[in-house]
């Protein structure tokens, strides 16, 4: 049987080694032109809370919607202030 001191010296150089081996940098992605509404200064994100049957029912109901949700919710509030 091999020796156990031996062992844990082979053990503990290889990690040494390990340490002192520098990672690869990783490769980084090249970023596109951040588009849409998050990244338009004329627009904020805000939240509210409704009931879950109403949001599945809107969702539902956006599929035939030639819009997204926030252009829903501003045509909504939009003709809300016009009142």
């Amino acid at each position: 049987m091999a020796d156990p001191a031996n062992m844990f010296d082979k053990l503990a150089k290889g990690r040494q080694k390990a340490k002192t081996t520098p990672d690869p940098e990783p490769k980084r992605r090249q970023r596109r032109q951040a588009a849409g509404k998050r990244s338009d200064p004329n627009y904020i994100q805000v939240g509210s809370y409704i009931p879950k049957e109403l949001n599945k029912d809107v969702k539902r109901q956006l599929v035939d919607y030639e819009g997204d949700f926030s252009d829903l919710v501003a045509e909504l509030l939009e003709d809300w202030v016009k009142q």
